[in-house]
């Protein structure tokens, strides 16, 4: 993409493109590229993380594209006076990654930690049903190292991890090279969770004004210290540190 003019908040790298721009470059990644791409989605949760964490920090700094996915941090940026041109939810890049690796009939592998919220097989009948071209494998990740000579994890082209943060992003660095044709490894925690019918996104006005989090957390109310340090602490931070 060359240089994006992209801007660090509390000390990770956020890549600063459009939304048309992003896409194009998945569509170069997975058409010409001669190397995998580890892909992450930015909000001010992880960004207050990796604050805390000199080694996550660094492991979202070594990914190959970061992506804008909350609202706080297109607002911190425009008080840094460097605004990102646009939010990328987590969703809807995985959307529109099983769009075009069914128009390019692409293998795809969904790794999910034990305790996430949707099974693998509820994972692969929602995508199966709404895109009924695609090759999807979903599988638990229980540690062993055999996991890795399953035949169906070394023929992944594209390959989304489902752990939640910091895990899912440290597993994908650790490792990538297990995954020899994988082209995109992108880290999606609950995003799956939409499409199985476990949570129902918010609307879109909630999502175009900021205000997703009380979407979220009318549907989980035991979220709200989460909740609390991503819409009162991660600012407060963020625009005392800019």
């Amino acid at each position: 993409m060359g240089m994006n003019n992209g801007s660090k908040i509390l000390g990770v790298r956020i890549d600063n493109f459009s939304v048309e721009e992003i896409k194009n470059e998945i569509f170069h990644i997975l058409d010409n590229s001669p190397r995998q791409k580890c892909v992450t989605t930015l909000n001010p949760e992880i960004i207050l993380k990796a604050h805390r964490d000199k080694n996550y920090r660094d492991v979202l700094n070594c990914a190959d594209l970061n992506i804008c996915d909350g609202f706080g941090l297109k607002l911190i940026s425009m008080l840094k006076n460097k605004p990102i041109k646009a939010r990328f939810a987590g969703a809807d890049l995985a959307d529109f990654l099983l769009e075009t690796a069914g128009q390019r009939r692409l293998k795809i592998l969904v790794i999910a930690a034990k305790d996430s919220l949707s099974t693998p097989e509820e994972i692969e009948r929602a995508i199966t049903d709404k895109y009924p071209n695609l090759s999807v494998k979903s599988k638990y990740f229980e540690g062993s190292q055999d996991f890795f000579e399953n035949a169906i994890i070394r023929e992944a082209e594209i390959v989304f991890v489902n752990f939640g943060v910091p895990k899912q992003e440290k597993f994908i660095l650790e490792n990538r090279a297990k995954f020899p044709k994988a082209k995109i490894l992108v880290g999606v925690g609950g995003a799956f969770d939409f499409l199985t019918g476990r949570f129902k996104r918010a609307p879109r006005i909630l999502r175009d004004t900021g205000l997703e989090w009380l979407w979220r957390l009318l549907q989980e109310p035991k979220r709200i210290r989460r909740i609390c340090r991503a819409v009162i602490v991660f600012p407060v931070l963020a625009f005392i540190k800019k």
